[in-house]
């Protein structure tokens, strides 16, 4: 007998076309769909949306991490990308999650307006960016816990 987590899953995998989804899986209560087609990453055209919608579950996709743009080359690209004035601090990544945190001084400048640096890292590396401002006050016991949180992701 198919447990419920199956059947929601394959419910799913019925909807999308075949050849888009290369792994499918439950991240606590979210599902979370993995993709090696970078086009459908980038713009999917509202199916995820339409799923969320019939299912009324949250539905996640997210680049496979052999797509995602290497590591060095993604930090370099942020370095270039934000502005001097946002006060770029740490880059920490989740590549298990495909996401990236970038820790600023000014959140609103590294954003860009409507959003528009954070969907250009999107669109450019692959990686989720997330960005955080950084402790006003520098301390080693808040950049070891970010650091243990990004190092020790088992998902």
């Amino acid at each position: 007998m198919m447990s419920s987590k199956t059947k929601i899953l394959n419910e799913i995998l019925k909807m999308l076309p075949a050849d888009k989804i290369s792994d499918a899986g439950f991240e606590g209560a979210n599902i979370v769909l993995y993709t090696k087609d970078r086009d459908f990453f980038l713009d999917n055209q509202g199916l995820i949306k339409n799923i969320v919608n019939d299912i009324k579950k949250r539905v996640e996709l997210r680049a496979d991490p052999e797509i995602l743009m290497d590591q060095d080359s993604t930090e370099e690209f942020i370095k270039q990308l934000i502005p001097e004035e946002a006060d770029l601090g740490n880059i920490l990544f989740d590549s298990k999650r495909s996401l990236l945190t970038i820790e600023v001084g000014k959140p609103g400048v590294a954003i860009g307006k409507d959003g528009s640096t954070l969907r250009e890292i999107r669109s450019k590396t692959l990686w989720i960016p997330i960005i955080q401002r950084k402790p006003a006050i520098q301390s080693n016991i808040i950049d070891s816990i970010r650091g243990i949180l990004y190092q020790q992701s088992d998902f």
